[in-house]
């Protein structure tokens, strides 16, 4: 059931939460919808017939004007969508992130991505979400290592995306540890 409702929000403008009640935690209900979508406007219609938009901020668990962007465990999924939907937003700035390693015969030499697998709303939908980073040959990641990586984000067109995207350009590579929850959600 979680999976055609996660289908519905997806692909939408608005979405109504009726017969809502001050009892409720709104904040909890802004976050599955913006676990899924940061697209679709939030309304809530109480019992009484007044309603509402959504004016909750959705910060950042990260501060992204910081020297280097101190990406956490449990904040991959956030990063890696705010990245994917922000992308002049990251240009030029330098992050530490932990993630897993992916070589592919297909990759450009001196080259492979950093990602994690992610789950939007269930089992179903875990992918593996990951991004290009260059300048890796002077560092020993095989593929399937975890690795805490800090590199400078640089905006541009990639084969790989096929389109503009984040390529990262290596500045470190360290092994690391799995993070307790290696399958990254967004709340």
């Amino acid at each position: 059931m979680r999976s055609l409702v996660v289908d519905k929000i997806n692909n939408t403008d608005l979405v109504v939460f009726n017969r809502f009640s001050d009892e409720y935690d709104k904040m909890a209900y802004h976050q599955i919808v913006r676990g899924i979508t940061r697209a679709a406007d939030i309304a809530y219609e109480y019992e009484d017939g007044h309603a509402e938009y959504d004016d909750i901020e959705d910060p950042l668990p990260y501060d992204i004007d910081a020297p280097v962007i101190e990406v956490g465990d449990d904040d991959f999924a956030i990063w890696y969508r705010d990245v994917s939907e922000e992308l002049d937003k990251y240009h030029g700035k330098t992050v530490r992130v932990k993630g897993l390693v992916a070589k592919n015969p297909s990759l450009p030499k001196d080259s492979f991505v950093i990602g994690r697998d992610i789950m939007t709303c269930c089992v179903d939908d875990i992918k593996y979400a990951g991004m290009l980073v260059e300048g890796t040959s002077r560092f020993s990641a095989k593929h399937g290592d975890w690795i805490i990586l800090t590199a400078k984000i640089i905006i541009k067109n990639s084969k790989v995306y096929g389109r503009k995207g984040p390529v990262l350009t290596a500045v470190s590579v360290e092994k690391a540890e799995a993070p307790e929850q290696p399958v990254a959600t967004f709340y």
